[in-house]
């Protein structure tokens, strides 16, 4: 009966489609397949918009100029947000490397794509956004940081809480290094996802000397610092779409301003340009190690500052090139960093240091200039969104919103909350209540719900309080907003079938070499 309605809902779209190819396939979503369809041919692309979507890795929000930074200025930034959209409450909805750039290729929650921590397979069957852009005719491209391949965690285990665990993880890296020298490389094929240029690499922090990969086992190193590297190759790519007059999806990911924060790990000249006496925030206590030495926060700022240079340089391209008149350009971030605030640093918790992402969309004539919206947007949501803003079809597996009415104005969005998540308690294993304890909880345009795995529960009014120093759930334990915000947390996480499992239990959803055996749908084939 689930697959009927599938295929009747699919028909009944495509009876109303202009005459085109039309390639229809079966999709696994979870332990279910259903239809999905695109259209194939350049035919297709041709006068639609090219796509460029930069994400850099833990870039704050509010460490940019226009969502209020004043550790540095960031006009390239700015320049963008004055010619298109900012969106006020972008929200890195599980704030983790992995578990985002998941959503971002698939559209879905991390219970239904399985990409619940960093260092695992992603199911190479599922339906991704390069998929869809390229089967419409684009040119589909990545560079950077991917990090949806086990890489050398692949034999190192799935779990890490005992001491003895250490030796076994070193153990299984070096077993796996000794077969597969090259252990970031992603090979040309399904593990790519879609992408058919290729200039990148599963994981390192290397940003100097930097190594990618092309189509072969073999390390390239990039000329210039990380960031500058990848821009220049993604001009490179876009001039050479231009001239061979095919639209384009390239995605440019970035690792800096992530860790190491070191100053041999900044770009040249750039440390310099970062104040002393940095500005705090108030919840960052006075005695937290950043305060008592500033040098890797400056580090930190010396690599966004950076970023926004190299961005620049892109936005540059694109209107000397004559392609920014025909180009959607998305900045955004995977997630923040706490830098200190509430006494933490990383991620993986859900206050706003580490959940606010910058996200500006910018297409000339087509989006307002300089607009601000409050509706609420996710990494799920930029899949269905970028489909409707070119008049594609995204596939049904997709969890998140189409948001492309609300940046034409063409329709009011109404979304009262978003759903949050931190699934294991180790970035990299699966681990439970060590020291990124799980939670779930929601985002509204005004408040921050959070529960945690030991029934510890959050309330901040990010209004009235928008450092987050007073808990709510603590003062008005009967309020009517946290009674709503709870039942509203049980319909999100219904939706999302998640159980809210401690990290151990997801060990189960993958085999011994982090290849995905299973989601929160079911069984995954492989």
């Amino acid at each position: 009966m689930y697959m009927n309605a599938v295929r009747t809902s699919c028909v009944r779209r495509l009876s109303n489609w202009p005459t085109v190819l039309i390639v229809t396939a079966l999709v696994h979503w979870g332990g279910r397949t259903v239809l999905s369809q695109s259209t194939t041919g350049p035919s297709r692309a041709a006068g639609r918009p090219n796509v460029l979507v930069v994400f850099d890795d833990q870039l704050r929000a509010d460490a940019c100029s226009l969502y209020g930074g004043r550790n540095i200025t960031t006009p390239n930034i700015d320049r963008l947000a004055s010619q298109g959209v900012i969106f006020n409450n972008a929200v890195s909805i599980c704030p983790l490397c992995t578990p985002y750039r998941g959503m971002l290729q698939t559209g879905r929650y991390p219970t239904h794509s399985g990409l619940v921590l960093n260092w695992v397979e992603a199911n190479p069957r599922q339906r991704c956004i390069a998929h869809v852009f390229r089967d419409a005719g684009y040119r589909t491209g990545f560079i950077g940081k991917w990090h949806l391949a086990a890489g050398r965690q692949k034999k190192a285990g799935k779990h890490a809480v005992t001491p003895q665990d250490k030796q076994r993880i070193e153990q299984g890296q070096a077993e796996y290094l000794k077969e597969n020298p090259e252990t970031e490389y992603v090979p040309p094929g399904p593990a790519r996802l879609g992408y058919e240029h290729w200039q990148a690499y599963n994981f390192h922090s290397t940003f100097h000397n930097a190594f990618y990969y092309e189509d072969a086992p073999q390390r390239l190193i990039m000329k210039s610092y990380e960031t500058d590297a990848e821009m220049d190759m993604a001009i490179e790519f876009m001039r050479k779409q231009r001239e061979a007059k095919q639209p384009f999806f390239l995605m440019v990911a970035p690792h800096p301003p992530h860790p190491p924060w070191k100053p041999q790990d900044c770009p040249a000249g750039y440390l310099e340009q970062i104040r002393q006496d940095l500005i705090w925030d108030p919840n960052v206590p006075d005695d937290h190690r950043l305060r008592q030495n500033p040098l890797p926060a400056r580090c930190y700022y010396a690599m966004a500052k950076n970023f926004d240079d190299a961005f620049g340089r892109l936005l540059d391209f694109l209107d000397k090139s004559g392609l920014a008149e025909n180009t959607i350009v998305v900045l955004t971030a995977d997630h923040g960093d706490m830098l200190g605030s509430h006494g933490r640093q990383n991620k993986m918790v859900p206050y706003r240091e580490a959940v606010n992402i910058p996200c500006i969309v910018r297409w000339p004539g087509r989006v307002s200039a300089g607009k601000r919206i409050d509706v609420l947007v996710t990494p799920m949501d930029h899949f269905p969104t970028l489909c409707g803003l070119v008049g594609l079809q995204a596939p049904l597996t997709c969890d998140g919103m189409d948001l492309s009415g609300a940046l034409l104005g063409t329709k009011r969005i109404d979304r009262d909350a978003v759903l949050m998540a931190n699934y294991v308690s180790h970035w990299d294993f699966f681990d439970s209540g060590t020291n990124w304890p799980e939670w779930r909880g929601i985002r509204t345009e005004r408040y921050t719900y959070v529960k945690w795995l030991d029934g510890k529960e959050e309330l901040y009014d990010n209004v009235e309080d928008p450092y987050q120093l007073k808990n709510l759930a603590e003062s008005e334990k009967d309020s009517p907003v946290l009674k709503r915000l709870r039942v509203r947390l049980a319909e999100l996480l219904a939706d999302a079938h998640d159980e809210f499992l401690p990290g151990t239990a997801y060990a189960d959803w993958y085999d011994d070499e982090r290849n995905l055996v299973k989601t929160a749908l079911g069984p995954v084939e492989r």
